[in-house]
């Protein structure tokens, strides 16, 4: 666990800042790519990243607060603390597809070819992303026996939680998910040519693998929503499980609203 790499007076490297920065300029450079062999154009395709990448920091960050408005209530300036971590992903997904459809379509660029264009780099960005969560400490996962189980800090977010017990490394888990998304998505763009298909391809599969591995993830009493026998169902899966639903939907319907082949 490494939550500051370095800092020279008042500058502080955040791992988990410099994780998100490098999955934004690594998404960059693949959607360029991207762009390239699609044949958008680059410089607006630039415009719609950035946007798409501002309102996704927004709409996490608004998500958690409201998760956890009883803890900003105390402390209203720690909701721009960005680099302590706290972000809600399915918040910035929500967000930065809508600004990132409407910026395209607004730019005068194809909007589901230009999501289809970013969708490995969305993939991978949640790969990197989790790893400066398990650098960080945050999203860290419930106890465990299993020999690969991680022991964080006493002073950490799991450390403060658990004590000294191994717990899941649920942001490896996730990470190991995104990365293996990115690389099915890679190989399966040339093949699906219905615009949208890959993007929300990407939105059905996150979903579904996600549901699994939340089940590693040590959450809040508040965030279940269900007890079963075996296992409490959380917000999170439940919004997994909606949105797989929804990018099923909006794959059939692009498919048939697709011109038929030649």
């Amino acid at each position: 666990m490494y939550p500051e790499l370095a800092h020279w007076g008042l500058v502080h490297i955040r791992t988990y800042g410099l994780m998100l920065a490098l999955a934004f300029l690594v998404g960059t450079w693949l959607g360029m790519r991207e762009a390239k062999r699609l044949g958008l154009d680059e410089d607006r395709l630039v415009n719609v990243i950035l946007i798409v990448l501002i309102a996704s920091v927004l709409g996490a960050r608004a998500l958690y607060v409201l998760e956890h408005i009883q803890e900003f209530r105390r402390e209203w300036g720690s909701v721009i603390a960005l680099w302590q971590g706290g972000l809600t992903l399915y918040g910035g997904v929500i967000a930065g597809t809508i600004a990132g459809l409407l910026a395209a379509q607004r730019l005068g660029l194809p909007m589901w070819t230009v999501a289809d264009a970013l969708a490995p780099s969305l993939a991978l960005g949640t790969g990197i992303g989790r790893v400066g969560c398990f650098l960080n400490g945050c999203c860290y996962g419930r106890p465990t026996t299993l020999p690969w189980g991680v022991h964080f800090p006493p002073d950490s977010f799991a450390g403060l939680e658990f004590g000294n017990a191994a717990v899941h490394p649920s942001q490896l888990y996730f990470a190991a998910a995104g990365v293996i998304l990115f690389a099915l998505l890679w190989g399966l763009r040339r093949r699906m040519t219905v615009p949208g298909v890959l993007f929300w391809t990407f939105i059905v599969l996150f979903g579904l693998v996600r549901i699994p591995l939340d089940m590693t993830r040590a959450y809040e009493p508040e965030a279940v929503v269900l007890h079963l026998s075996a296992f409490d169902v959380t917000e999170s899966q439940m919004s997994s499980l909606a949105l797989a639903l929804f990018g099923s939907l909006m794959i059939l319907r692009l498919r048939r609203a697709a011109p038929a082949p030649a």
